[in-house]
C-alpha cells in the first residue's frame, strides 16, 4: 500500500517508521528543502519514552536525554507555587521518569530509522496544500503544482507557534533552580524552562495555547517576546528576560484540510492537559501513531476499516480526557 504523509516533523517521521516497518511504501512530504530538527529543547514524558520504544528508537533517545527529578508548577501571574509533586503522581511507571533532550536528540533517531527502511521515501521540497479523495485513492496537490496519488493520506499536526531559546546555565544559576523542570502557567499561555543534557544549557520557551500557523522559523527579539505576553507576572517576566537569540518556530497545521472521507487520517493535537502544550503535543502525536499502527494490524488490509477503527480510538480517547478534565 502506498501511504502519503504530509509533514516531515516528529509526527511525520514517527508515522513513516511505524507504517514503513509494516511493509507499506511511505512517502514523507516535507515542505522545507531539507529534513532538519530545531535548535530547541523538548520534554519527554514517561509515556513519550515508552512510545518511542515501540518505534525502536527509545534506547537511542534515552542515551541522549537527561532525567528530570524535580517538576514544579507556578502561577505565571502571581508567582505562587501551584504544585511540586513527585513524578510518580504523574505516571505509575516510575522506572520511566520524565526527561529532557535537545529536539535533535529526538528528531535524528527517527530520521535515521526512516533512512534505514527501504519502504520509506523522504521527499523534501514537497509542500502539501490540498487533497482530493476518490473511491480507491487519494491525491495530494503540492505548492509547486505537482500531484501525487496514494492509497491513504496521513496529515500531521505539529506543535503550535513557540518562542524558544537556550540559556547558558552559568547565567541563571543564582536566579532560579536550573535543575528543575518548571512551568509558569497563565490563563491561555505558559512559560517553561528545564535543563538540557550535560547541564550546560537550560531550554526556555513560551507559548500561547491558541497560537498556530505556518511558521517554520523566524528570529525574534526580547521585546517581541515580552509584548506577546502582556499579562505575564513579574517573576515569570524576569525568567523571559534571561533569554537571548529567541526564535519563533512552528509548523503548518494540516488538520484544517481534513474533509469527510475514508482515506485520510490525522495524527497529533494535544489532549493531555496535565502537561504544557508542546510537551503534550509530542506525547499525543506518538500515541496517535501507535494507535494508527495497531489499527492497521486488525484491519484485515481494508483502508476504510483501518481508518474507521483509528477514528473510533481517537474519539474514545478524547471522551475519556474530557471526562477526566471535569473532575
Amino acid at each position: 500500500m502506498r501511504i502519503l504523509v504530509a509533514g516531515g516533523g516528529l509526527g511525520g517521521l514517527a508515522a513513516a517508521v511505524a507504517l514503513g516497518g509494516r511493509g507499506h511504501h511511505v512517502l514523507v512530504l516535507e515542505p522545507r528543502p531539507h529534513f532538519l530538527g530545531r535548535a530547541a529543547g523538548v520534554q519527554l514524558t514517561p509515556r513519550t519514552l515508552r512510545l518511542l520504544g515501540l518505534l525502536g528508537v527509545g534506547e537511542a533517545v534515552r542515551d541522549r536525554s537527561l532525567t528530570i527529578d524535580d517538576l514544579r508548577f507556578m502561577d505565571g501571574v502571581s508567582g505562587d507555587r501551584l504544585a511540586r509533586d513527585p513524578l510518580f503522581a504523574w505516571d505509575l511507571d516510575t522506572s520511566t521518569p520524565l526527561a529532557s533532550a535537545h529536539h535533535l536528540d529526538l528528531y535524528e533517531p527517527l530520521l535515521d530509522a526512516c533512512e534505514e527502511l527501504d519502504s520509506v521515501s523522504l521527499c523534501p521540497g514537497s509542500e502539501v496544500v490540498d487533497h482530493y479523495q476518490h473511491a480507491e485513492s487519494v491525491v495530494v496537490a503540492l505548492a509547486d503544482g505537482r500531484e501525487i496519488t496514494g492509497d491513504a493520506l496521513v496529515l500531521t499536526r505539529e506543535r503550535p507557534a513557540v518562542y524558544s531559546t537556550v540559556v547558558p546555565t552559568e547565567l541563571i544559576a543564582d536566579l532560579w533552580d536550573a535543575d528543575a523542570a518548571t512551568y509558569w502557567v497563565g490563563e491561555d499561555w505558559h512559560v517553561s524552562h528545564y535543563p538540557l543534557p550535560d547541564y550546560r544549557y537550560v531550554a526556555l520557551s513560551a507559548v500561547h495555547h491558541r497560537s498556530t500557523g505556518h511558521i517554520l522559523a523566524d528570529r525574534a527579539d526580547l521585546e517581541q517576546v515580552l509584548a506577546a505576553f502582556p499579562d505575564i507576572g513579574y517573576l515569570a517576566r524576569n525568567v523571559l528576560t534571561t533569554g537571548r537569540h529567541w526564535r519563533l518556530s512552528g509548523a503548518r497545521d494540516h488538520a484544517p484540510m481534513i474533509r469527510r472521507g475514508d482515506r485520510v487520517a490525522r495524527v497529533g493535537g494535544a489532549s493531555n492537559r496535565h502537561w504544557p502544550l508542546e510537551t503534550a503535543d509530542v506525547e499525543q502525536t506518538l500515541a496517535d501513531v501507535a494507535a494508527l499502527a495497531t489499527s492497521w494490524d486488525i484491519s484485515c488490509g481494508s483502508v476504510r476499516r483501518w481508518f474507521a477503527g483509528y477514528a473510533a480510538h481517537r474519539d474514545e480517547h478524547a471522551a475519556r480526557v474530557a471526562a477526566m478534565m471535569r473532575f
